[in-house]
């Protein structure tokens, strides 16, 4: 269990080679070219989305383990503070993150526009910060919380250092100091929880003595990356710049609040609906199945500036097509392996009274998930880098209606396969919206017929594999083939940073 840092998805490539009739192939840019190009997403952009991803291998590693140092109330009142931090991080972040990236692209050499940015964003998130603390009395109760002191005015003192860290590190990733980036990202993810977990073992075994380690990481994280980045703070007073931040950043707000609802707001149906047992149940088949939807919400932060770099738009959007088929690609294999194994991973991530068995269900329609995240993420990365942000939150608004008519339709009949169907169904609305809106300005780059069939043949035997016994011989069978379905996802993984469809030879180099 950990507390994300946060961020946001970045480019002058070569050019990218028409693809067939069926839609624009996945061969493009050489091997280690410019920056935006499809060999550096999958290259060097695919460094940054590891260490993005970090936080989330973390917190599969510190969460059992926080399981079993703190009792149930303590765990609780801990899940319920980070909930609180993630939230709070969105309201004082305002979408500035992605602002301050795209300005930085946009200004090449001269950062001054950026840490201007920077600096009015740290002073806007502390401002926020010191409102919530305010205001706490108040609101504190209705989210459940005892009081405004305690575990609420440690997890304030969380995110005022936290939210400028996500800033500080949108810079960074912006300016490609990969080094940096990593070491602050690190002290904000893994420092955190490794404070935390030492002060738990010397102090007490209590939830607010674990996020003093949280507020001691995301203040060392944020100290070195004011070192690294050096805020502007007379830019706090560029009104133009800022309104034009503002005016590209707001809608992100709104789109970002969807999706947090859109991700965990089926909890609260579940729970009033069907009980507390079935949303433990329902949340342990989402942790398994939400993998690749949740690497994907990190590589849009990786790739944004580097697509950005591309100054012709009709170029970037041609990459952004091909770069989404190599996708497909990688996620076929990946929905696949995930849903042979998922007898095995459920059994590691929960005790057999969850009732393990049909969750596998579950977990194959949540993975399915990720196929239109997918789709909205690269129209969404395209409308982000042409300054065009209020399509995103009218597209989240209607996934969420969509979702919540689906859900409470489909609750009572399907169970748990039904909330997970909400949610596949409010994802593909999404996309449609978004494609509509990119559509109105370029023609739509469709995807090619070898990615699309290879997710086909993934689909269908994710699908037929849910048609397998679980005993433990077939379960054991089921994971070993997971594990090789490793070998062509690398194979493929290489091809495309090689900018080159997989399956496709590597030309050979002339002598």
């Amino acid at each position: 269990m950990t507390a994300p840092g946060g961020g946001v998805p970045d480019g002058v490539g070569p050019d990218v080679p028409a693809g067939s009739a069926g839609g624009p192939s996945v061969s493009g840019p050489e091997p280690n070219s410019t920056r935006g190009g499809q060999g550096d997403l999958f290259g060097r952009g695919m460094l940054y989305v590891l260490v993005w991803s970090s936080q989330t291998v973390v917190a599969t590693v510190v969460s059992p383990i926080l399981a079993r140092l703190l009792d149930l109330p303590e765990f609780g009142s801990l899940s319920a503070a980070i909930a609180l931090f993630q939230l709070l991080s969105l309201l004082a972040v305002f979408g500035l993150d992605n602002a301050l990236e795209i300005q930085r692209v946009e200004d090449r050499d001269d950062d001054t526009k950026a840490r201007s940015l920077l600096a009015a964003g740290i002073l806007y998130a502390a401002l926020v910060t010191l409102l919530a603390a305010l205001t706490s009395q108040w609101w504190a109760p209705a989210l459940g919380f005892p009081s405004g002191g305690g575990i609420v005015l440690v997890t304030l003192l969380w995110t005022a250092p936290g939210a400028a860290v996500i800033m500080v590190q949108s810079l960074l990733q912006a300016e490609d100091r990969l080094g940096p980036f990593t070491l602050v990202s690190l002290f904000s993810t893994v420092g955190s929880q490794l404070f935390g977990m030492a002060l738990l073992l010397l102090l007490d075994r209590s939830a607010i003595v674990y996020a003093w380690g949280g507020v001691i990481g995301q203040v060392t994280a944020f100290c070195l990356g004011l070192n690294w980045t050096r805020p502007r703070w007379r830019g706090v007073w560029d009104v133009p710049l800022i309104r034009s931040a503002v005016a590209l950043g707001l809608p992100l707000v709104f789109a970002s609040l969807s999706q947090f609802i859109l991700s965990a707001g089926d909890r609260f149906i579940i729970q009033r609906w069907l009980g507390e047992s079935e949303t433990a149940r329902y949340q342990v088949a989402f942790t398994v199945g939400n993998v690749m939807a949740l690497i994907l919400t990190f590589l849009n932060r990786a790739w944004l500036p580097r697509l950005k770099s591309i100054e012709d738009e009709s170029e970037r959007w041609q990459v952004i097509g091909v770069s989404r088929d190599g996708l497909y690609w990688l996620l076929g294999l990946a929905v696949l392996g995930v849903t042979v194994a998922s007898p095995t991973l459920l059994r590691v991530f929960a005790p057999p009274s969850y009732r393990l068995e049909p969750l596998t269900i579950v977990v194959f329609i949540v993975a399915l998930g990720a196929i239109p995240t997918t789709a909205a993420g690269a129209t969404g990365r395209m409308l982000v880098t042409m300054r065009t942000s209020a399509p995103l939150a009218w597209a989240a608004f209607a996934a969420l209606v969509t979702k919540l008519v689906v859900t409470f339709a489909l609750l009572g009949p399907l169970g748990l396969a039904g909330a997970a169907l909400g949610t596949l169904v409010g994802v593909a609305v999404q996309a449609l919206v978004l494609r509509y809106a990119i559509t109105r300005r370029y023609r739509f780059q469709r995807s090619s017929a070898s990615s699309l069939t290879v997710l086909a043949i993934c689909l269908t035997l994710a699908a037929l594999s849910l048609l397998l016994p679980q005993t433990t011989a077939w379960n054991l069978g089921r994971f070993g083939f997971a594990c090789l379905c490793l070998i062509p996802f690398f194979l493929a993984l290489r091809a495309l940073q090689q900018g080159r469809e997989p399956l496709r030879r590597a030309p050979r180099e002339k002598a």
